[in-house]
């Protein structure tokens, strides 16, 4: 993480100036006005070429793109913003002018907007280059008004809500990278997903990311018994092929996926609990094992301990 701009050890005077810079220097060219003497604070991360993240902790500013700064020569870009509190409203193309606090908003950067925060707000874009993004304008324009209703928003808008302190978290290498890289590819494929006119980028995109989209969802519900490729080609809207092609191509089987992920759940529960009558019992059938037997075989080939010695282990370590 870069501190761009940090006011509080500004004049009350210069502060205004510093955030106009500040974010003329990062965003697109547009005229910017701030409130007088207004505490601020910009972060930014790099997610790869031509991707940024960008976090305001905001006193109030204005950015207003007309078409005198389309003509500039700079890259051009999208953002897709989460605003998280205070007063923020954007009028650009066929949104709505209002407070959308806690949902995304798509910005295609070649157009006009006017953006105003009004007073105290926190807010976070990630801001990407088309030529990265790889999707035509008029893609991005149709996908605008019809974000709601992607099956990816819900998934992009807790994924953008966390991204700052996950970066943070994780250190420097290729796990760093391809978050920011799964991170553009996410965005790609939700924008795709609700064009109204998908080209073939648009379809890319989509099936890109459907890897992503099946493993989120098998994490979100690994205790149910059902996590079958029908299922999830029908939660997803795609042929039951296509489940097990976008495993294959990850050099994945969804079978060994997902029985992975329920023997580990299992361990670190087991982990937790004292070793008595029918404990291993319950914890196999809440992580979806219809046979505690099947459950004990499993378990002793992944760890090569029983459920039964892994708990007295565990009990001697803590």
């Amino acid at each position: 993480m870069a501190v761009l701009l940090d006011t509080t050890s500004l004049p009350w005077g210069q502060r205004a100036d510093a955030v106009c810079a500040a974010l003329a220097t990062n965003l697109t060219p547009a005229s910017v006005s701030a409130a007088a003497g207004a505490r601020s604070r910009i972060s930014r991360w790099d997610l790869g070429p031509g991707a940024d993240l960008l976090h305001h902790v905001s006193g109030g500013h204005r950015l207003t793109r007309t078409g005198r700064h389309l003509r500039s020569d700079t890259p051009e870009r999208i953002s897709l913003g989460l605003p998280r509190s205070g007063s923020v409203r954007l009028k650009h193309r066929d949104l709505p002018y209002g407070d959308r606090i806690g949902e995304l908003q798509l910005v295609d950067l070649t157009s006009p907007y006017d953006f105003l925060v009004d007073g105290p707000a926190e807010l976070q874009a990630v801001i990407v280059d088309y030529a990265q993004l790889g999707l035509t304008v008029d893609a991005v324009r149709s996908a605008i008004p019809r974000l709601p209703g992607s099956p990816l928003y819900e998934m992009t808008r807790r994924h953008l809500h966390g991204l700052p302190a996950v970066i943070d978290a994780l250190p420097p290498g290729p796990a760093l990278a391809m978050l920011g890289s799964s991170t553009t590819e996410l965005i790609r494929a939700l924008i795709a997903s609700c064009a109204v006119r998908p080209d073939e980028w648009a379809v890319e995109a989509v099936n890109g990311t459907l890897f992503l989209r099946l493993t989120a969802f098998i994490r979100q519900h690994q205790r149910e018994p059902d996590l079958s490729a029908a299922r999830l080609a029908a939660v997803h809207a795609v042929s039951v092929r296509a489940v097990y092609t976008a495993f294959a191509q990850q050099g994945e089987q969804l079978a060994e996926w997902v029985m992975r992920g329920r023997l580990e759940g299992a361990r670190k529960e087991l982990a937790r609990l004292p070793s008595g009558a029918g404990a291993i019992g319950r914890v196999a059938h809440g992580w979806g094992f219809k046979d505690a037997r099947h459950f004990a075989r499993r378990f002793r080939a992944a760890y090569d301990v029983s459920p039964r010695e892994w708990q007295q282990l565990s009990a001697l370590s803590s």
